[in-house]
């Protein structure tokens, strides 16, 4: 019995301190609850620039858009 996964896709977070942008990877674990840091998986590491951290999301979503067509 398959269950649906309650994970959003993964996404681009972005804060500005000391001076630049930062942006990281992430997905929401339960998207019919509140975004905030406890509802949030990570991947990677911290980028300087979106373009970088895009590439990552766009990948891990092509991942797992190819297991769910095996499942």
């Amino acid at each position: 019995m398959s269950t649906m996964s309650t994970m959003s896709k993964w996404m681009v977070s972005c804060n500005y301190f000391n001076g630049a942008y930062h942006y990281q990877v992430y997905r929401l674990i339960d998207v019919f609850a509140v975004d905030h840091s406890g509802n949030r998986e990570y991947c990677g590491e911290v980028f300087a620039d979106k373009a970088s951290a895009q590439a990552l999301a766009d990948k891990l979503n092509a991942e797992e858009k190819d297991e769910e067509s095996f499942a």
